[in-house]
């Protein structure tokens, strides 16, 4: 047994968990809850899907729940959520054809033989309809019969000509035929027969023998079947009083749903919900909240509190009694799930969602600060009015977090200053250049140490890059035989050296720029460019806490180890040396790299196109982490972003299909000892995560003892923060008891103590 008998000085915290920190190694979902596409009810809880998860709201205590891939569900993407009362169970239906079933004790089950068939068409389950235990799967391909009691596929029904693929919208049935509403005109058949797998005993109504149907229900002994036209506003709804088919509503509309529910017929438009007695009277029509804004909804059902509770599709799930009574009941969330790009300083969060030329005018920006999601709006104007597009990147100013600016790659540059746009700089009121159109590409941006904020312009003819001071003075600068009017801008950092970093990937290269601290005299300015490195396209690009340049290319990694030497010498990016399975490889050669982050320890969170995030040592030569959609809840492998805070160690990582962050061990370093923290403490019997100690100077040397002085365990901080899984150095899990927490700087100048309480 080791006893520690050096002297330390002691220095006793409030060792309390802090609340808004989730656990080291566990995933947080941060998608959006208001990009709402179905709602169903049962049992006086309403599911509402969306997108990329689910929350439930329940009536009697206003509780509302999260449900997603990380806690409960099996999939990102829903189409359809539906209850059956039968048995008092959810389906829940995805994009890919994958299912999940949630009973009454809220267990999930998952069905993914939809998505795992060997189906070559699309396998979108697009509806649900109920007939006691079985549920009627509309789907890309056909339909899909599942046992909702047994949990199991039952049938297939390949109804199209001589049984081929067919794209099935809606199901419905009356009281003979069971009826499929599809993109090639409305299928028919015999409900009694046993044996609708054979498309043979499948027609079509003459009716409706041509033509995209969108959706097809039966209520009070009638039909209604909507046409979906690819024109606006020329759908039209068809109901067949007396046998005889006719236009139920005489203009044409755009509908989104027909739905039956608590005995009346609702109907949801692009911006309203109109409801029908059984009398086919009109008893409500919703088309606003509250005056506010007009609503977009999905799907509509009626409530028993006589409300209609609508899927909306910017504002999560709103309870509606008439236009001016109603409320929006959805999770605190971002309103888009893509990050594209984002920036993290002083515990503020910001993210954009837009691309490069995709035309994206909505759910564009978003802002977290005290783990409090805001609302920035669905749409941004532009200088003229219009709305923004496509905003593509987003800083925010290391000096007051308050004020961040976001490139558009189409409406220029704009200022926020407390959430709210204050300045809109283009090529026509700033030194920005634009393209010969007239648009202002902005796309790489970056502050440097004096706070300067520097932008390009990208397919600029004249003045790629410009910088703007803090006293609102801009400068631009012109890179005749470096640049062309065909180059687009990406990523920008900016150096030790002070040296502007800007990547080309269609060039494959980089530019640098100096200006030599003076950036109105342009006579001393420094610019070269370098492609002296892998890869035929270049993606990404991040200085480490030594100063070397990490490159991201679509072969791998590379590092400029001196980029100091990068105007005097032609140096060139090194790629590292791996050794995996006794053979010598280069790093990630094979892969993509979308995104480098550095976290506290100076550990490099690499982001791929095609495999998840791989965490690797300060040198890249060992793998550490590596988190793909097989292994962890990450929602894709195909990464856009990552962004790191600095104080608690969570990893953002932003993916093709939504925001998602995860707890890490480092954290920046602190100079002194003045702040450490140990959580959770006390460490309580149903812990079994790992223990923080956090607020340490590098490379501390941590060393954890009983009361008596016994050494229990020992270890060096990632940056910041040390980890301790509870086990003593033979792996067995301690005592209850107090433990001493005893932290050391590298050189002993600095040193300090703290407590544990464990309770077993």
């Amino acid at each position: 047994m080791h006893k520690l008998i050096t002297a330390f000085t002691f220095t006793f915290c409030s060792l309390l968990l802090i609340g808004q920190e989730i656990p080291i190694g566990t995933w947080q979902d941060h998608l959006s809850y208001s990009d709402a596409v179905s709602v169903t009810e049962g049992n006086g809880v309403y599911y509402c899907a969306t997108n990329s998860a689910v929350f439930t709201y329940t009536k009697s205590d206003n509780s509302i729940t999260r449900m997603s891939l990380i806690n409960s569900l099996s999939d990102i993407g829903v189409s359809k959520i539906k209850f059956n009362p039968h048995n008092n169970k959810v389906i829940i239906a995805y994009d890919n054809g994958n299912i999940d079933v949630i009973d009454k004790n809220n267990t999930v089950t998952n069905i993914p033989h939809v998505k795992n068939s060997n189906v070559t068409s699309n396998k979108k389950i697009n509806n649900i309809f109920i007939q006691g235990n079985l549920a009627y799967l509309s789907c890309g391909f056909g339909i899909v019969v599942l046992d909702t009691d047994n949990l199991e596929i039952k049938d297939s029904y390949l109804i199209g000509n001589l049984g081929a693929y067919v794209n099935v919208n809606s199901i419905t049935m009356d009281n003979l035929n069971i009826y499929a509403a599809t993109n090639e005109g409305v299928y028919f058949a015999d409900k009694t027969n046993p044996n609708l797998a054979n498309y043979n005993f499948w027609n079509k109504m003459p009716e409706f023998n041509t033509g995209r149907f969108s959706n097809i229900n039966y209520f009070k002994t009638l039909l209604f079947v909507a046409s979906d036209s690819s024109s606006w506003k020329s759908d039209t709804l068809y109901y067949n009083p007396n046998g005889v088919w006719q236009k139920f509503i005489p203009s044409g509309e755009n509908y989104r749903n027909i739905n039956v529910s608590n005995n009346h017929l609702l109907i949801s438009y692009r911006h309203g919900v109109a409801t029908y007695d059984t009398s086919l009277t009109l008893s409500n029509f919703i088309y606003t909240y509250r005056s506010k804004f007009n609503i977009y909804p999905f799907e509509a059902i009626r409530g028993e509190d006589h409300a209609t509770y609508i899927a909306d599709e910017f504002n999560g799930l709103i309870r509606a009694y008439d236009n001016w009574s109603n409320e929006l009941i959805a999770p605190n969330s971002p309103n888009s799930s893509t990050a594209l790009n984002m920036d993290f300083v002083d515990g503020e969060l910001w993210t954009v969602a837009g691309g490069y030329g995709i035309g994206n005018n909505t759910n564009l920006i978003n802002h977290k600060s005290n783990g409090e999601w805001s609302n920035l709006g669905n749409t941004i104007k532009n200088i003229n009015g219009g709305n923004a597009q496509d905003m593509v990147n987003v800083v925010i100013n290391p000096s007051n977090s308050s004020q961040v600016y976001v490139g558009s790659w189409n409406d220029g540059l704009f200022e926020y200053n407390n959430d709210q746009i204050t300045n809109i700089y283009t090529g026509q009121n700033s030194l920005l250049d634009t393209v010969f159109f007239g648009i202002t590409a902005v796309g790489a941006m970056v502050f440097d140490d004096d706070n300067n904020l520097w932008v390009t312009s990208s397919f600029s003819a004249n003045h790629p890059l410009a910088v703007k001071t803090p006293d609102n003075t801009w400068y631009n600068y012109s890179f005749t035989g470096l640049t062309t009017p065909s180059d687009f801008y990406t990523h920008m950092i900016v150096d030790e050296n002070n040296y502007k970093w800007f990547i080309v990937p269609k060039q494959h290269k980089i530019i640098i720029f100096d200006d030599n601290g003076t950036l109105d005299n342009t006579s001393d300015d420094r610019k070269i460019t370098n492609s002296n490195f892998p890869g035929s396209h270049i993606e990404s690009i991040a200085q480490d806490k030594d100063g070397e340049i990490w490159i991201g290319t679509d072969e791998g990694i590379a590092v400029f180890y001196n980029p100091s030497e990068v105007f005097d010498k032609n140096i060139e990016a090194e790629q590292i040396l791996i050794q995996q399975d006794g053979q010598t490889q280069l790093l990630l050669e094979t892969e993509t790299i979308t995104t480098i982050a550095i976290d506290g320890a100076n550990r490099k969170w690499i982001g791929t196109q095609n495999s998840g995030v791989y965490l690797m040592s300060q040198d890249g030569t060992e793998e550490v982490e590596h988190f793909t959609t097989d292994n962890s809840p990450l929602f894709s492998n195909n990464i856009l972003d990552i962004v790191i805070n600095p104080e608690t160690g969570e990893v953002f990582i932003g993916t093709e299909k939504g925001l998602i962050s995860y707890k890490g061990t480092a954290t920046e370093p602190d100079d002194d000892f003045n702040n450490v923290v140990v959580y959770p403490n006390p460490v309580k019997p149903d812990f079994n995560g790992k223990i923080a100690i956090k607020g340490l100077v590098k490379d501390t040397d941590v060393k954890i003892t009983d009361i008596s002085g016994n050494i229990v365990f020992e270890t060096t901080s990632f940056g910041g923060q040390a980890i301790w899984d509870g086990n003593d150095m033979h792996g067995n899990r301690v005592q209850t008891g107090v433990y001493m927490v005893f932290n050391g700087s590298p050189d002993g100048d600095k040193k300090a103590a703290a407590k544990i309480l464990f309770i077993n």
